[in-house]
């Protein structure tokens, strides 16, 4: 056999080794990246239930707030707290858990556009720190 082409045949070997060899790290990564895109798509969908689930507890919250307010025409911010989460409001100084107030919490800003609505300017919660109470 001719040298020259018996040493072709073996560098196509090793070619072909390194290109089988490339082929299965390229699939390797394939492999990897579609693990990464399903879980991808799990946590879209993850975040999409959490996302409905938080808008129907508003939208409960909110239609709680409708009837107690027709019920309870008079009644103050700390009430309907009160009624709506009785457990955030078993302090024996009668204070409502702390975290009502904050300047971005859904319960007061819901309040406060009630009340504007309804011209109940005075009944407006402002956002404020205060110290929890742990009295109970």
């Amino acid at each position: 056999m001719n040298p020259l082409k018996s040493l072709g045949n073996q560098l196509q070997k090793i070619n072909l080794l390194h290109l089988i060899d490339q082929l299965e790290r390229y699939q390797e990564v394939a492999d990897q990246l579609d693990e990464i895109n399903t879980e991808n798509d799990e946590e879209t969908k993850r975040k999409q239930m959490v996302h409905e689930a938080v808008e129907a507890c508003k939208k409960e919250i909110s239609r709680h707030l409708e009837t107690f307010l027709k019920d309870n025409s008079t009644a103050v911010y700390e009430d309907w707290i009160e009624s709506l989460h009785p457990d955030n409001a078993e302090f024996l100084d009668r204070r409502i858990d702390h975290r009502f107030y904050v300047a971005d919490d859904h319960h007061r800003l819901l309040w406060n556009s009630c009340m504007e609505k309804i011209d109940s300017f005075d009944r407006v919660i402002k956002a404020r720190n205060l110290e929890p109470s742990y009295a109970r």
